[in-house]
């Protein structure tokens, strides 16, 4: 489930920046008018990015998990 809704954080973020570019470079509209779709595009991917590092910081600490009950403790001898 949670792919899905960083696929379409992605998607969308697109989605605004491909708005953005069209009013202003095919459609020839000021800045002013759109920079709200500009915004939301650095925003969306920019949340993102920090929902992805979340999620492989939470895949390595899984595995770190899985990794140590396996093991066992080292002694330090003298």
């Amino acid at each position: 489930m949670k792919k899905y809704l960083n696929t379409l954080i992605l998607f969308g973020s697109l989605a605004f920046l491909i708005m953005w570019v069209d009013r202003i470079v095919y459609k020839g509209e000021e800045l002013k008018y759109n920079y709200f779709f500009l915004m939301f595009a650095l925003a969306g991917f920019l949340f993102y990015t920090y929902r992805r590092g979340l999620q492989k910081i939470k895949e390595k600490e899984e595995e770190e998990k899985k990794n140590s009950k396996g093991k066992k403790p080292k002694r330090k001898t003298k």
